[in-house]
């Protein structure tokens, strides 16, 4: 209990530090409120991104709210999990013969669940719910002028974030619901810094957009027991569209160059404050498993978010989303799970995932395909508590022209943190 508390003290005061790094520079995160992250954890991420119809003790299922109150036990040991996990990675931007290589890191969750009852449990999460993390450069000349230029950087950064609470509940043998409640918040900033070539001024025009809402994700579990060895899983989860609200302030700037960089040599000048409003789409996805416990598991999932339809504060992005479609394939293998080597108790996990993303540019929907792999291994021989480490390799977008191609290298991290609390002394 005290590890997890000294854990749960360093990283709540690590957090905002993890999340203000972003992702490294995403082109694709300048439209509309950023670029959603992801919701698996690192256990799911090295399995292609499955999840909806299966999960184990040893690390809280992010996809699937109905997952929560199945593996909060084992025997008669019901356990408290706190976890904590990151996502980073390493990209190479092509277009046109231009390349640029970036690295990010961001925490992606932290999370604490506990059992309420034999046939409950809740869990409270934080997470980031969209990443805005972008600079471009460019310049434009007059027309008439040989000479002189108009220079411009684009920057934007910042992101929305979301903490949810999870009630979930055994219906019936095999059978699971879950219910989780949301609230979303956070701001952009969004810079646009002009100076013509030569001029130590420079004129920059300020966004920021501060966006605030909540909404609710269901889901619904089933295992069927197939034979004394094995089950079969469906899992469905359906996420509720809904509405953000906040203002819009618009800032001008005249700001000059100095020893220590652009200074103001004026008072900012508010031009506007306007309310504005963003809808986020509904998903759902479902999903089928068939799994030996604690040995084998093979799954598919499947998911759809809607956004046509959606309105957008930002003009662009509502001209340019499609509806996302997702296909998830994932393996995981344990060795021996009464075994008493450590090794036969390390969880070894493979997968694939493809993704026609919501972007459409040049009237291509951009694609994004990649395998995963990974392993989990126990803080100690028998000890409930596990690190995750995935990796995977993909590539988003094509080279061509109006169009960036990303290749990149995937991290994630996590650690399951696993605590006996609230048990009863029994005498056998």
């Amino acid at each position: 209990m005290s590890k997890i508390l000294k854990f749960l003290l360093f990283f709540i005061g690590t957090t905002q530090l993890a999340w203000s790094q972003g992702q490294g520079n995403s082109p694709y995160s300048v439209l509309g409120i950023g670029e959603l992250t992801d919701e698996t954890t690192a256990a799911q991420d090295m399995m292609g991104g499955t999840g909806v119809s299966f999960s184990n003790t040893f690390y809280v299922n992010q996809l699937n709210p109905a997952m929560l109150v199945k593996n909060r036990s084992v025997g008669f040991t019901k356990y408290v999990a706190f976890c904590v996990g990151f996502k980073g990675g390493y990209k190479v931007l092509t277009q046109n013969g231009n390349i640029q290589e970036n690295f990010g890191l961001n925490l992606n969750n932290l999370t604490m669940a506990f059992p309420i009852k034999p046939k409950w449990a809740m869990s409270v999460n934080i997470k980031p719910f969209s990443i805005a993390d972008n600079v471009s450069v460019f310049e434009k000349a007059f027309t008439g002028a040989n000479t002189v230029k108009n220079n411009y950087e684009y920057r934007i950064k910042g992101g929305l974030s979301r903490v949810s609470l999870t009630n979930s509940f055994q219906l019936a043998k095999g059978l699971y619901l879950g219910i989780e409640g949301q609230s979303t918040f956070g701001n952009i900033l969004k810079d646009t810094t002009s100076s013509l070539s030569g001029s130590a001024e420079y004129f920059r025009n300020t966004s920021r957009i501060n966006l605030k809402g909540s909404s609710v994700k269901t889901g619904l579990a089933y295992q069927y027991k197939l034979t004394k060895k094995w089950n079969i899983n469906f899992g469905a989860v359906y996420q509720l569209g809904s509405t953000l609200k906040g203002e819009n302030l618009s800032i001008f700037n005249v700001l000059a160059s100095g020893g220590n960089g652009l200074t103001y040599i004026q008072v900012p000048d508010t031009l506007s404050i306007r309310k504005i409003t963003t809808e986020l789409p509904s998903k759902y996805k479902v999903g089928i498993s068939l799994e030996s416990f604690y040995h084998w598991v093979f799954a598919v999932d499947y998911g759809v978010t809607q956004w046509i339809g959606t309105k957008q504060f930002d003009p662009i992005a509502q001209k340019m989303f499609l509806d996302a479609k997702e296909l998830n394939v994932g393996i995981e293998w344990l060795p021996n799970s009464s075994s008493a080597k450590y090794l036969d108790q390390v969880f070894y996990r493979i997968g694939f995932r493809q993704i026609a993303t919501p972007y459409v540019i040049n009237s291509t929907q951009i694609k994004d395909k990649s395998f995963s792999l990974g392993f989990s291994v126990p803080m100690g021989f028998r000890n409930p508590s596990y690190v995750d480490l995935g990796v995977s390799l993909g590539r988003r977008g094509v080279n061509a022209p109006g169009i960036i191609q990303e290749n990149y290298t995937k991290i994630s991290a996590s650690f399951s943190l696993l605590s006996s609390w609230f048990n009863k002394p029994r005498i056998d």
